[in-house]
């Protein structure tokens, strides 16, 4: 029995042995077979080539001057007799700058050599940095298009400033309204900020209250100095109206000519100079509007390459077309059959350039040409860059 034992303990022991050697042998191919597939994987690595097209930069937003006084803090309820104002008698100490006068000259001239008209444009630079101006028939009334939505804009957060409108309930109708340039949401925020519906045919001091309620858009501008603006009328199509009907209609009637939205270059300047600057409602909400009127590096990436129409681009045939992806641009265009405009503020990375441009082509040649406003653009950032 003992040699049965003892010949046992040999055997289990050369089992263990055994044992311990297949473990070892294991891990010594997994061990050789991990250094293979990184090896292959490091080689693969250097094979593969870069993409031809490398995304777009990133960059900041523009920098806030300091900050002199906190914001307004924000109340539950207003007055019923609650009348609202836009920074009543501080309009923007801007100066006049010959330098950037040279500028503006030389891009109606660069209109001239495209054989463009120049009687229907008009242009204003702001230098962010210093408040000095120039423009180009820039106190002339014109139809601004879509550039009206970015009043609406500031005229909302007036409201949410004081409590009277809920931000979060329609923050993403506002950003659509900009972003996308959607007449049906720009049309709900103008219904909102104003207490007034479209479509319905009002008649005597029904429709008096309705068209008072309407024009105190344009009201609370002019009261700040933005004479003979109207900011009232809304853009059409919506998806309920094709064109004015009802109210909306006698409202543009209520004169020999007919009555619609208007602006100079120099008005929708200062409201951009303002919420560059923090000073439009309050710091707070210019920063948010800041944002809405944002297109970042990727937007506008996509939207200049793209072949199908897919909606509004407010990319394409404007401003920021031609700028590098790492120049920071926030704007509001606007284009018809008769007419394109845009509005930008536009900084560069290293902070050397920080200016608001603003140009209204008001006709056909204008509408229909996609190189003009890339061009006019191109030529003042590399202007601003080296002045």
């Amino acid at each position: 029995m003992f040699n049965s034992k003892k010949e046992s303990a040999r055997l289990s022991l050369i089992q263990f042995t055994g044992l311990m050697t297949l473990v070892a042998l294991i891990i010594t191919l997994i061990a050789v077979g991990t250094s293979k597939t990184k090896q292959a994987a490091s080689n693969s690595d250097q094979t593969v080539p870069k993409p031809s097209v490398q995304p777009p930069k990133t960059y900041k937003l523009p920098s806030p001057p300091p900050v002199l006084s906190s914001p307004t803090a924000l109340s539950n309820s207003s007055p019923k007799n609650f009348q609202l104002v836009y920074q009543p008698n501080l309009p923007p100490n801007l100066q006049k700058s010959q330098q950037l006068q040279n500028i503006v000259d030389d891009v109606v001239a660069l209109a001239q050599s495209k054989k463009l008209p120049t009687k229907p444009l008009s242009i204003t630079i702001i230098d962010a940095k210093t408040g000095k101006y120039a423009g180009y028939q820039q106190h002339k009334l014109r139809y601004p298009a879509s550039v009206v939505k970015l009043f609406w804009m500031v005229y909302f957060y007036a409201q949410v400033e004081k409590g009277i409108l809920s931000e979060a309930k329609f923050l993403h109708t506002l950003s659509d309204s900009i972003k996308k340039s959607d007449n049906g949401a720009a049309s709900i925020i103008l219904d909102t900020v104003t207490n007034t519906k479209s479509g319905q045919y009002l008649a005597g001091k029904k429709y008096q209250n309705w068209l008072q309620k309407r024009l105190k858009t344009n009201k609370f501008f002019r009261e700040a100095g933005f004479d003979q603006i109207n900011v009232s009328h809304k853009t059409f199509p919506i998806p309920s109206l094709l064109s004015p009907k009802g109210s909306d209609l006698r409202m543009r009637l209520t004169s020999s000519k007919l009555l619609r939205n208007q602006m100079t270059t120099q008005q929708v300047a200062r409201i951009l100079y303002e919420i560059y600057n923090r000073q439009s409602i309050s710091p707070v909400f210019s920063q948010k509007m800041l944002n809405i009127l944002t297109i970042n590096a990727q937007t506008r990436y996509l939207k200049k390459n793209e072949t199908k129409w897919n909606g509004f681009n407010p990319v394409k045939g404007f401003l920021s077309e031609s700028l590098p992806s790492n120049v920071y641009f926030g704007g509001k265009a606007g284009w018809t059959s008769t007419r394109r405009n845009d509005a930008a503020i536009i900084t560069t990375p290293d902070g050397k350039a920080a200016y608001i441009l603003v140009v209204f082509g008001e006709d056909r040649a204008y509408a229909g040409n996609l190189k003009i406003f890339p061009a006019i653009s191109r030529f003042v950032l590399e202007r601003m860059t080296n002045k």
